[in-house]
């Protein structure tokens, strides 16, 4: 016997008969898989339905994507061309070998700027903080222009103003991850030099309503200009200049995002170098390289290793000069260019190995002595500026 078949009428509007023949996924699934996916691939989804993009624009989504997110740390690359921020990120590699010659980037939206010199830091639980070097910018107008990033989201927004008439500033971008919490740590350094750090103040974003607040702090050092947040403690390094080019009482500040409290690690260095090389840079004639590692923080002890680099450090040449850009969770040490070039690459250096892998990044469009940042660990984010409170 036949089995009877439906009748559908040929005037039925066609898009009605798909959803009647059809099941909606439940949003509890949707939510479960869209936060496997990269930020790129959400962005074009977002726009599927007014449904979709309510779930991808809430506080838990963009909570639930992070943490997924920080599992699979991406390389990011962004440099500053025309008034546009430029950024680039890509599969960060495992232990790196010969065999890995190569990674390609995604090309995220650029963010306009109006920004003449500036710093950027590294990137915190997926945001930026590009600030500009000094705040002074004509005869009668002082205010340093600040502003958060997410890279991945293409999207930006600009801070208020700074309390301060200084030319010279260092701001820093800290995170709680317990409150879930950023917060803007902004210092003006002293007049005369040597430029120690004085009005220190907190910006707390997701309040609404942004002001920046005095907060005290008794340790007084000329602040470097690279930090990072980790666990909830945001790290900068310091010295104390001497007048005579020889840094000394080298220290690393730590600040307490979530008690807005800073204490030091003394570290037993003194160093005829200028700032930039206690950062860590390399070139062809570097021979050696020295870490200091922490062995007790409490005690402030500090121990020093030193590697022999190995020959390919000479093929480099004397012109070309490395940064580190961090250590990465396979404990190697990760360097790159401070400026673009064609071909563009990235190094990482296996301490125990002693050995060196060199990995080519593609898709970065190149320009001629351009400035480059380059940060390891990068996690992307998918978190509107409205969740921040904006």
């Amino acid at each position: 016997m036949r089995k009877q078949q439906k009748h559908v009428s040929k005037t039925a509007n066609p898009k009605t008969r798909s959803v009647e023949n059809s099941e909606s996924i439940p949003a509890d699934l949707i939510f479960e898989i869209s936060s496997r996916l990269t930020a790129k691939s959400l962005s074009r989804f977002r726009c599927l339905s007014k449904e979709w993009a309510s779930i991808f624009c809430s506080r838990n989504f963009a909570h639930s994507f992070l943490t997924r997110s920080s599992a699979r740390p991406r390389l990011l690359f962004t440099f500053h061309v025309d008034g546009k921020l430029f950024s680039y990120s890509a599969p960060q590699p495992r232990n790196p070998d010969q065999d890995l010659s190569h990674v390609v980037v995604d090309n995220h939206m650029p963010i306009p700027t109006r920004m003449g010199s500036f710093l950027i830091h590294s990137p915190v639980s997926g945001l930026i903080c590009p600030s500009e070097l000094w705040s002074k910018r004509g005869c009668n107008d002082s205010k340093m222009m600040m502003m958060i990033c997410n890279p991945s989201a293409g999207q930006f927004k600009k801070l208020p103003a700074a309390r301060t008439r200084r030319v010279h500033v260092r701001t820093y971008l800290g995170y709680n991850p317990i409150k879930k919490e950023y917060k803007v740590l902004c210092m003006s350094l002293s007049r005369t030099y040597p430029k120690i750090s004085e009005e220190h103040q907190v910006l707390t974003l997701g309040t609404g309503k942004l002001f920046w607040r005095m907060i005290e702090c008794s340790l007084q050092r000329c602040p470097e200009s690279g930090g990072i947040c980790i666990n909830g403690v945001l790290y900068y390094s310091a010295y104390q200049d001497n007048w005579f080019g020889v840094v000394q009482n080298f220290i690393v500040i730590c600040f307490d995002v979530s008690s807005e409290k800073f204490k030091s690690l003394e570290i037993n260095l003194t160093c005829s170098s200028t700032p930039d090389k206690l950062q860590g840079s390399i070139s062809g004639r570097t021979t050696s390289l020295g870490l200091m590692v922490l062995d007790d923080a409490e005690q402030h002890k500090w121990s020093k290793k030193t590697y022999i680099l190995p020959p390919f450090w000479k093929n480099l040449g004397v012109d070309t000069r490395l940064n580190v850009v961090g250590m990465t969770s396979d404990s190697e040490i990760a360097f790159s260019p401070s400026i673009l070039s064609d071909p563009f690459y990235i190094f990482y250096y296996d301490a125990e190995r002693n050995t060196t892998v060199k990995v080519r990044v593609q898709g970065i469009d190149f320009v001629k002595n351009q400035y480059i940042y380059t940060f390891i660990d990068h996690a992307e984010d998918v978190k509107p500026m409205q969740v921040l409170g904006f």
